[in-house]
């Protein structure tokens, strides 16, 4: 059995679809059936120390009050389901400062919150002190890295986890890369008001194919490197 120390608490959900406007009238729809949008949330183990990474915040334009402590209880919930308290999560790694992947982050005031360098460069507002800043290429646990993967934003990380020994490579990519029917449409996600690089997007999303063989996308279910991305047929 592989020495697999990366759990996914959540896995993230989209309410805009290759190829299709960002009309809020089909993001209206989705919320109804459910789907609130939030990103994964995904949780590395390593001894005494538990790293959460993103926070998979539904229906990001909701900031009330009813929302943030739905979204609170669903995360609560969720780890829960994996044997995981709240309180015992460690360290928070923040892949960019969007609220679907980042809003609820207070609810962490034990951790200790980490993002890139990049990204906490375009971060405003006093709450930029609260993390520790850290580079590409950086480990943040033990056969953990963080890379940059600009594009989505300009200071976008994900990060790269392997068992040590070769053998099994994981990849939590943030929005480097939405979900699989983003990556197989050929299209590239350019809704954010903040979007950095279409080119760059893709060269981000290449490199982490390149370098793994599960793939944690932003917004939906954890999948193996699809077989025209190894050369094998």
């Amino acid at each position: 059995m592989w020495n697999l120390n990366v759990k996914v608490i959540k896995s993230g959900t989209c309410t805009i679809d290759p190829g299709n406007s960002a009309s809020p009238v089909q993001a209206g729809l989705k919320y109804q059936l459910g789907i609130g949008g939030g990103s994964s949330v995904t949780v590395i183990r390593e001894g005494q120390e538990v790293l959460l990474v993103d926070t998979g915040f539904d229906q990001e334009g909701d900031a009330s009050i009813e929302n943030k402590s739905r979204n609170l209880a669903f995360l609560e919930g969720m780890l829960a389901l994996k044997g995981i308290r709240l309180q015992e999560i460690t360290r928070v790694f923040v892949t960019h400062f969007h609220a679907d992947h980042c809003n609820n982050l207070e609810y962490f005031d034990q951790a200790q919150w980490y993002a890139l360098d990049a990204a906490l460069a375009e971060l405003k507002g006093p709450g930029k002190d609260r993390f520790t800043s850290l580079k590409n290429g950086e480990e943040i646990l033990p056969q953990t890295l963080v890379v940059h993967t600009p594009g989505h934003t300009k200071g976008h990380a994900s990060l790269h986890w392997s068992d040590g020994q070769g053998k099994i490579k994981v990849a939590i990519c943030g929005d480097a890369i939405i979900n699989l029917a983003w990556l197989q449409s050929g299209y590239v996600w350019k809704f954010n008001g903040d979007f950095y690089n279409q080119e760059l997007a893709r060269e981000s999303s290449s490199r982490l194919l390149q370098q793994a063989d599960i793939l944690i996308p932003g917004h939906g279910q954890p999948f193996f490197k699809p077989a025209r991305f190894t050369g094998v047929s």
